[in-house]
């Protein structure tokens, strides 16, 4: 399947709510073994944000080979290269290592803690 990104979200995919409605149109098809290349043309500003709520959890069902694999993204930027490259080796760490994992998440609730007082 090839999505345009551009035209399934915008050309500003900046929020985990744009990244969840991309996972929910991937991760059927990934896990069915079917492969998805997500096109970046026409897509202005693409934030780890968005990634890491579109790509990040698909980490919990394969590792990096399988994602390589399975998914492409077809026409982006340098930038987007830079942002996706980061995102994906932070999702792989947060999901494969149980120490990176609880680190992060310790520091996330310690500042939910912070920012509620």
């Amino acid at each position: 399947m090839n999505i345009k990104l551009a035209h399934f979200i915008g050309e500003r995919c900046i929020t985990a709510e744009q990244g969840q409605k991309l996972l929910a149109e991937i991760k059927p098809l990934l896990l069915a073994g079917e492969t998805v290349t997500i096109d970046l043309a026409g897509v202005k500003t693409l934030l780890s944000l968005f990634l890491n709520n579109a790509i990040g959890p698909l980490f919990k069902h394969f590792d990096r080979q399988q994602l390589d694999r399975l998914l492409s993204f077809a026409n982006p930027s340098e930038s987007q290269t830079l942002t996706l490259d980061l995102v994906m080796e932070s999702a792989e760490a947060y999901h494969r290592n149980p120490v990176i994992r609880k680190a992060v998440d310790d520091t996330l609730s310690r500042l939910l803690e912070e920012t509620m007082y």
